[in-house]
């Protein structure tokens, strides 16, 4: 803003050998209804006076500038507004030629569009700073003669536009005008700031497991690139410090998040735990990833509601993915934190690797897929028999398995629309087994296999716009294997579903094999109508010819002839989604059931899941199980929003797990207030209740959320 107005000047006439040599400085531009240069030199602007200079623009009623003392005087309504998002209004101003100092009376200044404020005079010390007394700061929208909801009283102010930082002298925090807190000082950032050094929002909960704590996160920021959280938490039962940094790089980033304490649960025990994440590109096309879980006991991720989960996974990550290649290599390191698992019988160290090719021969047709793969598994147990609780699996051997696997697949589309389909796959496996017994330490299996499918893709459209579709497909398959008996570890849990009722083998890895010729059926359809409202379904059977395989009676694929695969979904133009998928025996009985249904609208985010599952001794379930969850997000006013989540083992009629959430947001202040109560399924574990509750003062902290104004002053 230097030379602003004394390059007006220039452009006026006046002071011509001055003006000429601030000409190489910068141009100025000024509108005016009426200029005046008067006998001594002074100019007068007058009317709806406008003035730009760079990205800074002055608004005023009139502008004075008197050529002898240097000085400028402006008369309002003034509006100064510079490319920071820095907004000044003011009644009277009294500045120096090049704007670094002056006085400014009956003055608001606006930060960012969220602060604002307020003194009857601020003195500019020079360009970079400027100070108010008795002055009062808000980020509430405000209507004339009305209170703030929340408001910084203080005797002195000092904005430092260069470092971006609010300091109060003797600052007093009202709520509704009444005193809640006096601050000797204190500092703020600007809005406009994006990192700054500082406390962040302080959370007060209260739980049956820690007692009443307080946690105060402090941010430190290290450099353009790098920060670290410090988050010291106490109470009467434990004496915690948290900890996360973040670093960022060209490729890539780095984060490291984890907890130190001392508490009376274990007393005289150091607890905490470490998380961390990596992922870098790196030039060469490759995307390297790794992350690190870690603590030093089981219950307390649970305790101190850090993390949901019962197993460890520390791993290292190499993927380059290309239009017609991947090649992904993978270390991982897993610890079980489930009671029922021991992790001297758990494959604790797993490498992976795995490089896939896809091409489209010219002369041939169709998709031609190569891969191969490599899974080594190691079990720190030495035992070759059966441990007491592991049924009839061997507990402490180890694998590694080298596949490789070749993969054609073309269409056919005859006259009428038929289609039809031709696959083939060819699988070859060299298996090192180690401390198994019951196994051949070295074992070569070659599965071969063919399909030849038809399906009919109908369709017919209504006179109102709805489109009808239904496709009948049967395939016929054939899948040969001549191999040892296999330990079988990439494939215990077999989901039968609408994605997997056509392929050669339904098992995820390659150590289980479905062989033998079989008979695939299927009839698909659905209509969509003009409003966007879906509907869709599929059934679906499988006949074979041998009938022994190592499929669980829950999976639905044991036997000759498998369980019905039921399937749908639906989606209306009004936010409803409905996804169920359902086995059924022939004479109506449910073996596994899975609904998913979800109605979000402007107000309401609802999800609810339901899953049915019953009892099988194959995948250790003694009894039947099912479970109902339900997640609601409720928007009841423009500032209101209740958050709840839900639980319920319905097999033993017991709930798992509550949460609710109750906010209140507006743009100057968020209230967050949550309560839980989570039902421990391990006896290292006890139930907790929980409540949480924190208040941040919207507008002053960066990152300032984006929170529409929804109050207006007058009638609507």
């Amino acid at each position: 803003m230097r030379w602003l107005l004394l390059t007006v000047l220039w452009l006026m006439g006046a002071q011509a050998l001055w003006a000429q040599a601030l000409w190489a400085q910068d141009a100025a531009h000024l509108v005016a209804d009426r200029i005046e240069i008067s006998p001594d030199g002074a100019l007068r602007a007058s009317g709806s006076v406008t003035v730009w200079h760079g990205g800074v623009q002055i608004t005023a009623r009139t502008i004075t500038y008197e050529s002898r003392e240097g000085r400028l005087s402006l008369s309002g309504p003034i509006r100064l507004q510079d490319g920071s998002g820095t907004v000044i209004l003011a009644d009277q101003a009294d500045l120096s030629s090049d704007l670094s100092e002056g006085i400014i009376t009956s003055a608001r200044i606006i930060l960012s569009q969220h602060v604002q404020i307020a003194a009857a005079q601020i003195s500019r010390v020079n360009a970079t700073y400027s100070q108010a007394s008795h002055v009062s700061a808000t980020s509430c929208f405000i209507c004339a003669g009305q209170t703030p909801l929340w408001q910084i009283r203080a005797k002195r102010i000092v904005h430092d536009s260069a470092e971006k930082q609010i300091y109060f002298d003797q600052a007093q925090l009202r709520v509704m005008d009444v005193p809640v807190f006096f601050f000797p000082y204190l500092r703020l950032p600007d809005p406009s700031l994006k990192r700054a050094t500082g406390f962040l929002v302080p959370e007060l909960t209260t739980s049956t497991t820690l007692g009443t704590a307080i946690r105060v996160p402090y941010f430190i920021e290290i450099g353009d690139h790098r920060d670290l959280t410090l988050s010291p938490m106490v109470s009467s039962r434990t004496k915690t410090l948290g900890l996360r940094y973040r670093q960022a790089f060209h490729t890539g980033s780095i984060a490291l998040e984890g907890a130190y304490s001392r508490d009376t649960l274990l007393a005289g025990q150091d607890r905490g735990y470490l998380f961390g994440t990596a992922n870098f590109d790196l030039n060469t096309g490759y995307a390297f990833s790794g992350q690190v879980q870690s603590t030093n006991d089981p219950a307390y991720l649970f305790e101190y509601d850090v993390k949901e989960i019962d197993r460890l996974e520390n791993k290292v990550t190499l993927v380059r993915t290309q239009k017609s290649r991947n090649i992904e290599l993978r270390f991982s390191n897993y610890h079980s934190l489930r009671d029922s698992e021991s992790n001297a019988t758990q494959p604790t160290l797993v490498t992976e690797a795995i490089a896939q090719h896809r091409s489209y021969p010219n002369g041939l047709g169709g998709v031609f897929d190569l891969e191969a793969s490599l899974l080594t598994s190691y079990r720190s147990s030495t035992s070759p028999v059966d441990g007491p609780d592991s049924g009839d699996e061997v507990d402490g051997y180890d694998t590694l398995r080298l596949s490789s696997l070749a993969k054609y697949h073309r269409d056919w589309v005859l006259p009428e629309g038929v289609v039809v389909d031709l696959a083939t796959e060819l699988e070859a496996s060299h298996y090192l087994v180690r401390q198994h017994q019951d196994i051949a330490p070295v074992i070569t299996r070659i599965t071969s296999g063919s399909a030849l499918g038809l399906r009919w893709p109908l369709a017919r459209r209504f006179s109102g716009g709805a489109v009808q579709r239904l496709e009948p497909r049967i395939q016929l398959a054939g899948v040969i294997s001549d191999a040892n008996p296999i330990p079988n570890q990439d494939s215990t849990q077999v989901e039968f579903d609408e994605g997997n009722l056509f392929r050669f083998n339904r098992a995820p890895g390659f150590d289980l094999i479905e062989t033998g010729l079989r008979l695939n059926i299927g009839l698909a359809g659905g209509i969509e109508y003009p409003n966007q409202t879906k509907i869709g379904w599929e059934i679906g059977r499988i006949y074979r010819t041998d009938g022994t395989n190592s499929f669980t009676k829950t999976s639905g694929l044991s036997g000759h002839v498998s369980d019905w695969l039921l399937a749908a979904q639906v989606q209306t133009s009004l936010g409803m989604e409905l996804v169920a998928r359902s086995l059924l025996e022939d004479f109506g009985r449910l073996k596994k059931s899975e609904i998913r249904a979800s109605w979000h609208t402007g107000k309401h985010q609802l999800d609810a899941t339901y899953v049915g599952l019953t009892a099988d001794e194959a995948e250790n379930r003694q009894v039947a199980l099912s479970s109902l969850a339900l997640k609601w997000n409720y928007q009841f006013l423009p500032d209101w929003l209740s958050t709840s989540e839900f639980q319920f083992d319905t097999s033993v009629g017991e709930a798992s797990k509550f949460e609710f959430g109750l906010e209140y947001a507006n743009e100057c202040v968020i209230v967050d207030f949550s309560a839980s109560r989570r039902f421990a399924t391990s006896t290292t574990l006890t139930d907790k209740t929980e409540f949480g509750l924190s208040v941040e003062l919207a507008g002053f902290s960066t990152g300032v959320r984006n929170i529409k104004k929804s109050r207006h002053c007058g009638a609507s």
